[in-house]
């Protein structure tokens, strides 16, 4: 949170003794659809008898009982989606003791691991990853959701961390600014997506940002260069009072607009292996998930998917449309809550409060604008 905004939450008559829990939400937690229960922990390879001693659900889909081979050699089984483009392979060696994990994705292989069978079944997966996401997944899927729908889909390198959570392995966080008054309307668009019983969990927190946005002057929509209009165009994007007015600065030889803001983010963690069918769900929704036929969004509205664990290696992350003319650096809060913890909140406490924030701000704005008009008149 800003200074300008810490000093806007402080104006009397609003009063919120607890202010800073009001800018990260937990929106919804849709858990994956119950399957039947699998005991990770108690898992023996050598006592694989048939496919109900096997995990009944792996990232990309069910097991595929017809690919199930038990000989005296060990056994091997596979875990895939309906298509069988996306898949994960196990195998075990009963005389070598090692288990051989391989991976596809959209019909490209991914990384592969080899484990001694001493290694939990849960880490041979996790294993997958040591050496950071398949960089070929990552460019292909870039590829696929930019030519589907207007957003920029953010590669990661092998210095994030990789978390993988069994049975959905490893997500990924669709990003986009919401407005304070809309956050009600965004929570309830996404507890109909998770009331539809979709094939795949996630989670979804709205979090505190900073924006600074750079509009490069005679590129950039006409109306960026009008500090009034900048800073309208801004409080009716987020519901919140931009941090300072619009400078001008000056980056690489090219002349900006410089606006800061605090923007709430809507941050939406699914797993990797669905994304594509929460875009489209999302797509038929009043988001801004628009199909790439539609007209374009401005950069600072545009939505970003980003791997997970990039603010545990990043403060910020810089974003450019040079056709627009527009570039964006995002900074992450200094500290971010657990789900656990933002679980504990009463969300819908916690937005009506954020609403009356808003409005407060609001109000106090136009109050300084009209006592500001009228001193002009009496001059």
């Amino acid at each position: 949170m800003s200074d300008q905004t810490e000093k806007q939450a402080s104006q009397e008559p609003f009063d919120d003794k607890n202010l800073g829990e009001l800018f990260q939400i937990a929106l919804v937690n849709a858990p994956s659809p119950s399957r039947s229960a699998f005991n990770w922990g108690a898992f023996k390879p050598e006592a694989v008898k048939s496919p109900v001693d096997l995990p009944p659900y792996l990232v990309f889909g069910p097991l595929n009982e017809e690919t199930f081979l038990l000989t005296a050699e060990g056994w091997r089984a596979e875990w895939s989606d309906a298509q069988q483009k996306a898949k994960i392979t196990l195998n075990w060696g009963a005389k070598t003791h090692r288990y051989t994990a391989t991976q596809v994705w959209e019909g490209e292989e991914g990384s592969a691991t080899e484990q001694s069978d001493t290694t939990p079944l849960i880490q041979v997966f996790a294993m997958l990853y040591e050496n950071g996401f398949p960089s070929m997944w990552d460019q292909l899927a870039k590829k696929k959701a930019e030519e589907m729908y207007h957003l920029t889909w953010l590669v990661g390198d092998k210095r994030l961390p990789t978390y993988f959570a069994a049975p959905d392995g490893i997500f990924r966080v669709i990003s986009f600014p919401v407005m304070i008054k809309n956050l009600r309307h965004a929570q309830s668009i996404l507890k109909s997506i998770a009331e539809k019983n979709p094939t795949y969990g996630f989670y979804a927190i709205a979090n505190l940002m900073e924006q600074d946005v750079y509009y490069e002057i005679g590129k950039a929509p006409d109306w960026t260069s009008d500090i009034a209009l900048c800073m309208t165009q801004s409080i009716g994007e987020t519901g919140l009072i931009p941090s300072g007015v619009p400078s001008s600065e000056t980056i690489e030889g090219k002349e900006y607009i410089h606006l800061e803001r605090d923007v709430m983010m809507l941050n939406i963690s699914v797993p990797f292996a669905h994304i594509f069918e929460m875009l489209k769900d999302l797509s038929e929704t009043p988001m801004p998930i628009l199909p790439a036929s539609e007209a374009p969004m401005r950069r600072e509205t545009l939505p970003v998917i980003l791997p997970q664990g990039l603010s545990e290696r990043l403060s910020s992350f810089t974003l450019d449309d040079t056709i627009q003319g527009i570039r964006v650096q995002y900074s992450y809060p200094v500290q971010e809550s657990s789900l656990d913890d933002l679980l504990k909140l009463d969300s819908a406490d916690q937005i009506e409060r954020l609403e009356k924030f808003s409005d407060h701000m609001l109000d106090q704005l136009t109050a300084d604008v009209q006592k500001e008009a009228g001193k002009d008149l009496t001059e």
